[in-house]
């Protein structure tokens, strides 16, 4: 007899599903690092534009000067928002990998519900087939018990 779990569909549905999720995990960890190189990089701007201001205040004239302090707060703004982003994308990342682990344990969860059928399916194969054994070996047994010697049945011409 041929093992058939009838829970398969599920199982292979909670598989696709966790793949689902480990594809959205990878998404979302690839988000989270974009945003966090653009936080970076603006970060790097903005240093390199401080720095630039205070190299140039004291040989600058009044309207450089407000126009470095104009980009470093216009870079301050955008490395605010960068970092809510960057925040932002970690928090669906992590989301992302709770939301795998869930799929995963749903999954293991039909895995060995799956497992513990085939062990009992297994089981009751093996006792199937040792009673077939046993039936046999009664059979030739008695078979052999009721069936008189060779010797004794020979027939009398011959030698």
């Amino acid at each position: 007899m041929r093992f058939r779990f009838r829970l398969q569909r599920v199982l292979e549905l909670r598989e696709q599903a966790e793949q689902a999720r480990a594809r959205e995990v990878a998404a979302a960890r690839d988000a989270a690092e974009a945003a966090q190189r653009e936080a970076d990089a603006i970060a790097a701007l903005r240093s390199s534009q401080r720095d630039a201001l205070d190299a140039a205040a004291a040989a600058a004239t009044v309207g450089e000067l407000q126009h470095l302090a104009w980009v470093v707060g216009e870079l301050d703004g955008r490395l605010q928002t960068a970092t809510e982003d960057a925040t932002r994308a970690d928090g669906e990342r992590e989301l992302a990998e709770r939301a795998l682990r869930d799929a995963a344990r749903d999954r293991r969860v039909i895995d060995r519900l799956r497992e513990r059928h085939l062990e009992r399916h297994q089981d009751m194969q093996a006792q199937q087939d040792r009673s077939t054994m046993d039936d046999i070996a009664l059979s030739q047994f008695t078979r052999r018990a009721t069936t008189p010697p060779a010797s004794a049945t020979a027939h009398p011409d011959s030698p």
